[in-house]
């Protein structure tokens, strides 16, 4: 008979001890070792030219672990804080039923901290089974001890429904509603994309013109083994620059505002400088700074600025007048504060030349306007916009990417996804196209609400 826990203890110690292992392995650079350790799940997700790819040029360079703790074990999965001469990290390890490495991740280190104590308030009715569902899973995400407030948008066969749950600041006991503004993050790149099928659909740019071709002469040719980068490139991620400008000068840029001084200057002053190390479009490296100047690109060809084109051209046709850039006379009122993974107020964050990779802010009604436009439910030229970002345009072993747009699987079904986040907030889009559904959560916290999302894709992929 076994004493209760024990089981759990044994899985801990082992987890444990792979673990001490691949730091020895990690600290000397050896690859080889660490890739042994791994199990099969492990191999069929990260081939080994791919994982030595990931470990040299994104692993390593964050130098040796100087020191590791054990914060916390639950469900298989051990959760370590490793020190590293530039911070401390959060890892993920977990094991497969062979003893070997299956989960493998380095993460923005997020302190454990006490769950709140209680229900999390919310103006959900719990009616239904939908009400349900949401419920559960804002509870479980707003029982985090650093998290504040929770929007969250349905729309299921044409018909939308909203939930609020938490506060727009802490300690103010407003509930966040439809209409509250969040940053919205990275879901700004699927704008963005819109924007450049319009541009394609007008004629003012082809998806396989090279970017050197919208950049100032002074700027060399943007091309490996004379491939150039294509514009196509910087919207799924494969044009292989890198994902931030190496010129963000900590005297000018910080943690809690980090691209509000990046300008157009320095975006073309880190070209001058810059110069490709892989083929165009072999691989997937996901990329603000490519997003970004894709974003100045189109302000040059159609001789606006960013948010006037989100307005004209998405906005206004699809009555979504909280959607911006920035927030308007009157209106601060309704912008949730928001705060760090360990619960420190964070301002807004401001963008200058990297605008088109993150700088929208947004509400939930719009955000679900902007799912139905997805749907098929727009004017007939921005419908057109529409589906052409839909197209996937890369593809690699499981990965789809389309323009600005992800195909991922959290269940069965296929959806098109984007997810997003800024100092001070987190935010999911899932739409399945098939079943005529989509779902928006909104965070004033930049603790990932993704498990939030993909539970209730699952849930009502299975439904009726």
């Amino acid at each position: 008979m076994q004493l209760p826990g024990w089981s759990q203890t044994s899985q801990q110690a082992k987890i444990d001890s792979v673990f001490k292992l691949m730091v020895t392995a990690f600290n000397a650079k050896n690859v080889d070792a660490i890739y042994a350790l791994g199990g099969e799940a492990f191999h069929k997700e990260l081939p080994p030219d791919k994982f030595r790819e990931v470990s040299e040029k994104n692993l390593f360079p964050l130098g040796s672990i100087s020191e590791y703790t054990l914060e916390k074990y639950a469900d298989g999965l051990s959760k370590y804080k490793a020190v590293f001469p530039v911070g401390p990290l959060t890892v993920l390890m977990s094991l497969d039923q062979k003893d070997k490495i299956q989960t493998y991740l380095f993460q923005q280190y997020q302190p454990e901290l006490p769950e709140k104590d209680g229900k999390i308030a919310g103006n959900n009715p719990m009616r239904t089974a939908l009400d349900s569902l949401v419920d559960q899973a804002a509870q479980v995400y707003l029982k985090q001890g650093p998290t504040v407030g929770l929007s969250i948008g349905v729309l299921k066969d044409g018909k939308t429904t909203f939930y609020g749950y938490g506060e727009t600041a802490k300690g103010n006991a407003q509930l966040p509603d439809q209409n509250t503004i969040f940053e919205i993050g990275s879901i700004s790149k699927t704008f963005t994309a819109i924007l450049l099928a319009d541009a394609v659909n007008s004629g003012k740019i082809k998806l396989d013109d090279p970017v050197s071709k919208y950049l100032p002469d002074s700027i060399p040719k943007l091309q490996f083994n004379n491939i150039p980068v294509t514009i196509a490139s910087l919207s799924n991620h494969s044009s292989g620059i890198p994902r931030m400008p190496d010129n963000m000068r900590p005297d000018l840029d910080t943690d809690s505002n980090p691209y509000a001084k990046y300008d157009d200057k320095r975006l073309y002053s880190f070209y001058k400088h810059y110069t490709l190390t892989r083929k165009v479009g072999d691989d997937y490296e996901y990329s603000n700074l490519a997003v970004g100047t894709l974003g100045v690109i189109l302000e040059k060809i159609n001789g606006k600025p960013y948010e006037k084109l989100l307005v004209e051209k998405i906005c206004d046709p699809l009555d979504m007048h909280d959607t911006r850039e920035y927030i308007r006379t009157g209106d601060s009122t309704r912008f949730a504060k928001g705060y760090t993974e360990s619960g420190k107020y964070n301002p807004p964050w401001d963008f200058k030349a990297l605008m088109a990779a993150g700088g929208i802010r947004s509400t939930a009604k719009d955000m679900l306007k902007y799912a139905a436009a997805n749907l098929g439910v727009a004017p007939p030229a921005l419908k057109k916009d529409i589906l052409l970002t839909h197209n996937i345009t890369f593809t690699k072993n499981s990965q789809k990417v389309a323009l600005g747009w992800h195909y991922i699987k959290p269940g069965t079904d296929e959806i098109l996804f984007h997810n997003g986040g800024t100092g001070g907030y987190r935010s999911f889009l899932g739409i399945n196209l098939q079943k005529n559904f989509a779902v928006v959560i909104l965070s004033n916290c930049a603790i990932g609400v993704e498990t939030v999302g993909g539970t209730l894709v699952k849930g009502l992929e299975s439904r009726p």
